[in-house]
C-alpha cells in the first residue's frame, strides 16, 4: 500500500526523474496547458515521492510541471507517495497510458524496461496497465527495428501501423530505403502497406532470379512528378502535361509557357 498525502510544493525542489517514460513534449501542448492552469490553476495534483535530501523525486506529471514553470508557479499541489523504484516505474508508465501521453515507441521502451529491469512478464504488465498481452508484445516487438529507423519514424510522425508494416521487411537497409520512399512521398498507412508488399514481391521474385534487387515502384515516381505538375499548374493555368508509356520505359514531357516562347522539357 501506499501512504497518501496531498500538499503544495516548492517547484524548484522538485527533481525530474530521468527514468520517465515520456521523452518527448510538443511545445504547443505545453503552452496550452499553461494557458490552463494561468486560468483555472492545476487540476489534478501530480505525483511525488520525497527524498533523504528534503527534496522531491517526480514520479507522475512531469508535463503539468513544466507547464506550471512557464506559467510561473511556485509551488504545485501534489501528492506524496512511499514507493519503490519497482512502484515508481509502474506509476509513471500506468498514469502515461491511462493519459495517452506516450508515443507508441515511448510506450514499447517502458514496457521492455519492466521486464529487464524488474523482471515482469508480459503478462503481469498488460494486468498492471489493463491492456491484452498481445498488445504489449506488439509494442516490444517494434523495438527490434534499428534505432535509426526508429527516430526516423518519430521525426515524422509516422504511426505504429507505418511501423509494423516495416517489421515485415527483414533487410535493414532495403527497410530503409522503403521508409525514405514513404516519407518522401508522404504515404498513409494503406499506400505504404502496398508499397511494401510490392517490395517484398519484387525481391522475392528477383532473388529467385538471382537479379540485383530493386524495388522501384513507377507509380510513385508518376505520381510525384503529376503532383509538382499540379503545383505548376496552379500558377500557370498554360501549362500541359503529357505522358506515355513506350514499354520499356514511360516519357512524360511538361510544357511551360513563357513570355511569347515555350520551354519544352522531356
Amino acid at each position: 500500500m501506499f501512504s497518501r498525502k496531498n500538499i503544495e510544493v516548492p517547484i524548484d525542489m522538485i527533481v525530474i526523474n530521468s527514468e520517465q517514460p515520456r521523452k518527448f513534449f510538443k511545445e504547443e501542448e505545453l503552452i496550452e496547458l499553461r494557458d490552463s492552469i494561468m486560468e483555472y490553476g492545476v487540476l489534478q495534483p501530480i505525483i511525488l515521492k520525497k527524498g533523504k535530501d528534503g527534496e522531491y523525486l517526480l514520479i507522475a506529471g512531469e508535463r503539468r510541471l513544466r507547464a506550471s514553470k512557464l506559467a510561473g508557479l511556485l509551488k504545485i499541489p501534489a501528492i506524496i507517495r512511499e514507493a519503490d523504484a519497482k512502484d515508481i516505474a509502474l506509476i509513471a508508465l500506468v498514469e502515461n497510458v491511462q493519459r495517452e501521453n506516450l508515443s507508441y515507441l515511448e510506450e514499447a521502451i517502458a514496457y521492455k524496461k519492466l521486464m529487464d529491469d524488474f523482471g515482469l512478464s508480459q503478462v503481469e504488465i498488460a494486468k498492471r496497465v489493463g491492456k491484452q498481452q498481445s498488445t504489449i508484445s506488439n509494442k516490444i516487438r517494434l523495438l527490434s527495428l534499428p534505432r535509426n529507423i526508429q527516430n526516423a519514424l518519430v521525426e515524422n510522425q509516422l504511426t505504429e501501423r507505418h511501423a509494423r508494416a516495416l517489421l515485415k521487411i527483414e533487410d535493414d537497409d532495403l527497410r530503409k530505403k522503403v521508409l525514405d520512399r514513404i516519407i518522401l512521398n508522404n504515404l498513409n498507412v494503406k499506400q505504404s502497406e502496398k508499397l511494401i508488399s510490392d517490395v517484398l514481391e519484387k525481391h522475392a521474385e528477383e532473388k529467385r532470379k538471382g537479379q540485383k534487387i530493386s524495388f522501384i515502384n513507377h507509380k510513385i515516381y508518376l505520381n510525384t512528378i503529376r503532383k509538382t505538375f499540379n503545383q505548376i499548374k496552379e500558377s500557370e493555368s498554360d501549362a500541359k502535361y503529357f505522358q506515355e508509356d513506350l514499354g520499356a520505359f514511360y516519357e512524360i514531357k511538361i510544357i511551360i509557357p513563357k513570355g511569347n516562347n515555350c520551354n519544352q522539357v522531356s
